[in-house]
């Protein structure tokens, strides 16, 4: 059975991937350059961790799919993963590699378990995968991945429940693939954000502070609170965060924290949580 080492929490929004490349090549904004340094000890942690798979839970902004057919969970099932183009052309990075043969059994599991899938055997990765990956990873990329998109824009959305449920059981499914992986499991969605309407550019920093403390060992604390209510202290966007549960419940109870960091550079607040599993 495969071995799921630890979990990543990150946010993602586009500007984090912009900056990223203006930092790399003419020096980091000094709103970002926290930013860039609060995400070197995760760097580092993940080259002695040495994941060899990665599951990235994560949401599509109409890059890939669009709201005439917008699924609730969709998995990649591909051999590679080629990045979208959101407009502004291809940023300098590869494509991320997948793998079929962790796929497929962690989706017949996935299945079973009651959770209806579309299985896309082609898919673009936007900025809820690329915004943070080069922060985190150096190209070539040392980690295939399996990545698992979910609907956080089309109303009715899956409820922080269903999104903890989604964590559990592939905990069991990547236990009983049948391989013999490291798996890193990462949970991405944007820290507190609006990005439209009256309330365009809300951030709430003491709602970020308090979820990245909590998420380690108070999870049920966070699962009582509605989605509705998370949107309304924190921004409509910042229900993206409900992402981080699946990545939660896929580690086991006794997950401790290694690292964790925070800053609010502009718009989004940018937040990381590593997490580590004790028999790693």
């Amino acid at each position: 059975m495969s071995t799921i080492v630890g979990g990543i929490g990150i946010a993602h929004t586009p500007s984090m991937g912009y900056q990223y490349d203006k930092g790399m090549a003419q020096g980091f904004d000094p709103a970002w350059q926290p930013w860039y340094d609060g995400t070197r000890p995760v760097k580092k942690w993940l080259t002695e961790l040495a994941p060899t798979r990665a599951v990235i839970v994560y949401n599509d902004h109409m890059n890939y799919f669009d709201l005439a057919t917008y699924p609730t969970f969709a998995m990649g099932m591909a051999a590679h993963f080629p990045q979208a183009d959101e407009g502004y052309g291809l940023r300098p990075f590869p494509g991320l590699d997948g793998d079929p043969e962790l796929a497929w059994p962690v989706a017949r599991a996935l299945v079973a378990a009651g959770f209806d899938l579309t299985f896309c055997q082609e898919l673009e990765l936007d900025h809820g995968v690329y915004s943070w990956l080069p922060y985190l990873f150096d190209a070539p990329w040392p980690v295939a991945v399996l990545p698992i998109a979910v609907n956080m824009l089309m109303h009715p959305i899956p409820t922080p429940q269903r999104l903890h449920a989604l964590g559990a059981a592939l905990r069991e499914a990547i236990r009983a693939d049948g391989r013999d992986e490291r798996v890193l499991v990462i949970g991405t969605g944007g820290m507190s954000h609006q990005i439209h309407g009256t309330r365009f550019g809300t951030t709430n920093e003491k709602w970020d502070r308090y979820f990245l403390d909590k998420i380690e060992k108070d999870l049920d604390e966070l699962l009582a609170i509605p989605s509705h209510e998370i949107m309304r202290i924190a921004g409509t966007d910042t229900i993206e965060l409900t992402m981080w549960y699946t990545m939660r419940a896929a580690l086991g109870a006794s997950a401790k924290k290694v690292y964790s960091f925070y800053t609010a550079p502009a718009v989004t607040g940018c937040g990381v949580i590593a997490l580590a599993e004790p028999d790693r």
